[in-house]
């Protein structure tokens, strides 16, 4: 055991002994991974104040709370216990509907930073391949950092708050038809020299994070960069299903959004992007493992389309893109604005919108992180900054929402993964992530694909501790891993106010949304079985592998609850529902306010539900049309 060391002003010298020992039992590592020692534990911390401060409080009464645990099933604090009454605290922990959220909190968040040292990452076989050099293309001259702006205020024609799939879309196209365009984004622009594959700097530069609460956590990822998550995501390029077409026109009362009428805007997005599925031999050995499984089974599998031609999959896309292979709107759209005179200022958080004479929009106020102060006057302003963003800038100034639904109407798109291993080696890290996948049950609102995660990620992302994560991750370069998606059952979450600086998201996962990832993972493992694989790993709370057909049986049998699973969000939808009525819906057909004059939203926010698919193509295809129709309006 460690010496113990006191961090004064956060965790009491009882509070690391617990800690470290909590880390050491969570991680003990293998013949192939070192063990969890002081320093992932260090990195731990710095981890959870960097994410924010008021999350240290948490996190401490997490480690009091497992470490007094301890001693109501043993007599003794954690650190005190032999190595092996440890793993089975913590097997026995994994299921105890108390424990197990502490346990996977502090799980998580240490397996974050061990998992991406690079002595760690070097043991298991990664390596990370750094850019040194750029070029320097000349649109670059319109970018600026906005605490380097020293111009005063600015004055355009349009000003687009966010550079992702709507923003980056709208802000594009608008330049085309003579417009002035500003862009104000409030992360950084980073190039492939930026993307160096390192998990913890990753998501402190290019994420922003979220959390829902209700009655299972769900983390929630966006990007905060130039392209948004466009620039950090899989490039998974799917259309809007028919079906889903088919309830809009129904709910609206209109064909304005049908499958015929949004066909020419999503052919310019993908010839844009150049969307195509992914080939054969850099999805890897999983494209034919999924492809024997199904195909014994009968059942519907496909290439996935991505935007990113010239893809070599040597590198984990939530990372950022190395190559510059996937056409994020940082290389897609922002340049070619860029190069018809539009400006994008960085680093700069809009705080609220300017109104002229007290009703239309009339520009933006925004903040660096210096404090600095910056207007942006224009005669339109588009938000379109995501799907919990947008809602809190405008229910902090009370703006658009007579209706009172802003932030209301959220859809999250619960997922989560699953591993299986199979008899030939798949590894994973060294092909795209997310390359192919089975579509077989998409209309039943589930939705399952590869999802190969790179060696810092893979131990992460599992629900396992101890030494039934070593096991696991002995197992890597045969993991065959899945990402799974379901349609969720109601549109029943909310954004609300931020709380300390964080943004105060509720969201309960319904019966059916439960239902349905658990037939999900029934179904990826009769793939997998089908595929040949020997042992299955549902991504549940402490559960077992699964060893052949009789577990599987026994697991489709089992009745499961929404904190059984260990849920993610990539897809927040709906806070700003576009609709014909003002009265249950924020924004019209065009995409403008109901309420503002002059006030626009064209991001996430908009769509009216969940798709079941990734929405990047859908944003990106409504954000064509509604440049056009923006252009209309304002002449």
């Amino acid at each position: 055991m460690a010496a113990v060391v006191s961090m004064p002003g956060e965790l009491t010298a009882g509070e690391y002994r617990a800690g470290l020992a909590l880390a050491e039992a969570i991680i003990p590592g293998s013949a192939t991974i070192p063990a969890a020692d002081e320093t992932p534990f260090e990195r731990a911390q710095e981890a959870v104040r960097d994410f924010h401060p008021s999350a240290v409080r948490p996190w401490r009464m997490a480690l009091r709370a497992l470490d007094a645990a301890a001693i109501a099933y043993t007599g003794r604090s954690f650190h005190a216990l032999s190595s092996r009454k440890q793993e089975d605290l913590i097997v026995r922990w994994q299921t105890d509907p108390v424990l197990k959220s502490p346990l996977n909190l502090v799980g998580l968040i240490y397996k974050f930073a061990h998992f991406d040292r690079d002595d760690v990452y070097d043991r298991m076989g990664g390596k990370l391949n750094v850019v040194t050099s750029l070029e320097q293309p000349r649109w670059l001259e319109q970018v600026h950092r906005a605490d380097a702006w020293t111009e005063g205020d600015i004055e355009c024609d349009v000003v687009v708050v966010g550079t992702g799939a709507g923003g980056g879309v709208v802000g594009r196209d608008l330049p085309d038809r003579g417009y002035a365009v500003v862009f104000v984004e409030e992360g950084e622009h980073h190039r492939r020299d930026s993307f160096d594959g390192r998990a913890i700097s990753a998501h402190r530069r290019f994420y922003r994070g979220a959390l829902s609460v209700g009655n299972s956590p769900m983390p929630i990822f966006m990007g905060r960069l130039v392209g948004g998550s466009t620039a950090i995501n899989g490039g998974t390029c799917f259309r809007t299903p028919s079906w889903v077409h088919e309830r809009w026109c129904e709910e609206l009362g209109t064909d304005v959004l049908s499958q015929g009428a949004m066909a020419p805007h999503f052919d310019r997005v993908e010839q844009l992007l150049e969307v195509q599925p992914s080939p054969r031999e850099t999805i890897g050995p999983i494209a034919d493992f999924i492809a024997r499984g199904c195909d014994a089974l009968g059942w519907s599998h496909a290439p996935v389309p991505r935007n990113a031609p010239g893809c070599d999959g040597k590198g984990f896309c939530d990372l950022g893109c190395r190559t510059d292979a996937r056409l994020g709107t940082n290389l897609s759209y922002i340049p070619a604005a860029l190069g018809k005179g539009a400006l994008l200022l960085t680093g700069a958080r809009v705080e609220s919108v300017l109104l002229e004479g007290g009703k239309r929009a009339a520009g933006v106020e925004a903040v660096t992180s210096s404090g600095k102060k910056l207007r942006v006057r224009a005669r339109t302003v588009i938000l379109a900054g995501g799907a919990v963003p947008t809602p809190l800038l405008l229910l902090k100034q009370g703006l658009a929402n007579k209706s009172g639904q802003v932030g209301r109407n959220l859809s999250m798109h619960p997922s989560t993964g699953y591993a299986a291993v199979a008899e030939e080696p798949m590894h994973g890290p060294g092909h795209i992530p997310q390359g192919y996948g089975c579509d077989e049950f998409l209309r039943d609102g589930i939705l399952m694909l590869c999802a190969q995660p790179d060696y810092n990620v893979m131990g992460v992302i599992f629900p396992l501790s101890g030494q039934r994560l070593m096991g696991a991750l002995d197992q890597i370069e045969h993991m065959a891993s899945f990402g799974l998606l379901v349609r969720d059952q109601t549109a029943n979450g909310r954004v609300w106010r931020d709380v300390g600086g964080l943004p105060a998201v509720t969201y309960n996962l319904g019966p059916e949304d439960v239902r349905r990832m658990h037939d999900a993972m029934v179904h990826a493992s009769e793939i997998a079985l089908a595929a040949g694989a020997h042992t299955l790993y549902p991504f549940v709370v402490g559960h077992p592998p699964l060893e052949g057909r009789r577990d599987l049986e026994a697991f489709r049998r089992e009745k499961l609850g929404p904190t059984d699973f260990v849920w993610t969000s990539y897809h927040p939808l709906g806070t700003c529902r576009m609709g014909t009525d003002p009265k249950t819906s924020v924004i019209d057909t065009d995409h403008a306010s109901h309420d503002v004059p002059g006030l626009f939203v064209v991001d996430g926010s908009a769509v009216r539900g969940p798709l079941g698919v990734n929405p990047q193509l859908t944003i990106m295809a409504l954000a064509t049309r509604a440049a056009g129709r923006i252009a209309d309006r304002i002449g």
